[in-house]
């Protein structure tokens, strides 16, 4: 009695779907003012959970510009739920066979985590998109400031010394 349970239990499995968790370590490359890369996965029937983790980032605070896409083909379809940036919501939709996700200049500090759920229907799709992080540039005047305080500093420093 057990036996057949459990071979009607795995016959019937693929017909539920499942859930697929794929983490990816993702290199930027660039910097030190400007990172790039490209990112991606493909997943089969089912719903889906990818997180994307950013490594040779060394930055402390930065702004963020990304995209993600996916076109709806006649076989297979995919749908993003969520994406969040460092646990920040992304705006996502579907536009036609279009399912986008964009990231329009959100300012991040520290480490960068890029969480992205959604669904397949049909057999295979998959999505894929570009990862842009920009840091501030000092302004020269910045330069010239820091120039003047060191200037300060040396010539009290000299003056305590005579």
């Amino acid at each position: 009695m057990k036996l057949k349970s459990i071979v009607l239990a795995a016959a019937l499995l693929p017909a539920f779907g499942s859930a697929f968790a794929d983490d990816f370590t993702v290199d930027l490359i660039g910097g030190p003012n400007v990172w790039s890369a490209s990112l991606g996965a493909t997943h089969t029937t089912g719903a889906f959970s990818d997180t994307f983790t950013f490594s040779n980032y060394s930055a402390d605070n930065g702004t963020v510009f990304a995209s993600l896409i996916n076109t709806a083909t006649t076989w297979s379809d995919l749908s993003f739920d969520t994406v969040t940036l460092n646990g920040v919501n992304i705006s996502t939709g579907d536009i036609g066979p279009l399912s986008i996700a964009a990231i329009l200049g959100q300012n991040v500090t520290g480490p960068l985590t890029l969480a992205v759920s959604g669904t397949v229907t049909g057999q295979v799709a998959s999505y894929g998109g570009d990862f842009n992080v920009t840091t501030p540039v000092p302004e020269p005047a910045t330069y010239g400031m820091l120039a003047g305080g060191l200037a300060v500093l040396a010539f009290a420093a000299r003056r305590r010394k005579q």
